[in-house]
């Protein structure tokens, strides 16, 4: 089996990392293409057997699976390269925030997929979240499956959970780092050295995740463990508990806006494609 990527900007490189480092697929099954030539040469410097395909077209023609890694509002000029129908023995696979699988289905011709991974999979840990267009065989779901449960964990759900998913799975790390490097901070405001202090947060975070992952604590008992009654982490856990939530649920309103947004964006795009 050959496997296409294009675009290989972050999302891109890393499933290529994963798909290599996890021993999924050698560089030598992997064709890869980007809008800016340069930022795939460089990942052949790493990995100097993948392939570099001359086109979009040409990742399509050569790939089994086709991943789709570019960012929204271009996808309707890549499908003006690529076409929109797909042969039935390919699976189309895209990690596009928009559009949504229904439209996809709508717009495409052929078995399509969405998944909406996370950039921890690059250490072998994550969530990739999945759902498959109705033309998709039983057996090429497990197939995928397989394959980025070997990266990480995936979770087939329905399309209408992703969002909410999604801002745990994939916006989750840069909202975990940004509150963990947060309270590093503010104890640099009362006078702990900058650096020491990011790298207690650092090790004080890959802690708590391997009680959770290893030691099979739940987030509950990690929180039991620390917070002895009447004591000073029981009374920060207070202030988190009247004040952390109308904030997280904020940023939910936010992602969702953000997301629709896009949406709208690229279907009035693609809407003229079609025409």
């Amino acid at each position: 089996m050959n496997i296409g990527v294009i675009g290989t900007g972050n999302l891109g490189r890393m499933l290529i990392d994963s798909f290599i480092k996890n021993r999924i697929f050698p560089p030598e099954r992997i064709y890869i293409f980007n809008r800016t030539a340069e930022k795939a040469e460089r990942i052949k410097d790493v990995y100097p057997g993948i392939n570099l395909a001359r086109s979009s077209r040409d990742v399509v023609e050569k790939g089994d699976w086709i991943f789709i890694c570019v960012k929204p509002p271009d996808l309707p000029s890549l499908l003006g390269e690529t076409g929109t129908s797909f042969p039935e023995n390919k699976l189309i696979i895209s990690t596009l925030l928009v559009p949504y699988l229904e439209h996809l289905d709508t717009i495409l011709k052929g078995k399509i997929i969405r998944i909406y991974p996370s950039i921890t999979q690059s250490t072998g840990y994550g969530v990739t979240l999945v759902t498959f267009g109705k033309r998709v065989a039983d057996a090429e779901k497990q197939e995928l499956l397989n394959c980025l449960n070997r990266m990480g964990k995936a979770f087939e759900i329905p399309e209408k959970y992703f969002r909410i998913a999604g801002d745990i799975t994939s916006c989750g790390p840069a909202f975990m780092a940004f509150m963990t490097a947060s309270l590093a901070r503010t104890a640099q405001k009362y006078g702990l050295d900058e650096e020491l202090a990011l790298e207690m947060a650092g090790e004080t975070m890959l802690g708590t995740a391997l009680l959770i992952k290893e030691k099979q604590f739940s987030f509950q008992q990690v929180i039991e463990q620390v917070a002895t009654p009447g004591g000073c982490t029981a009374a920060g856990i207070e202030v988190l508990n009247r004040d952390l939530y109308p904030i997280i649920e904020n940023v939910f309103l936010a992602t969702r806006e953000k997301e629709n947004e896009v949406s709208n964006n690229v279907m009035k795009c693609l809407d003229t494609l079609n025409r």
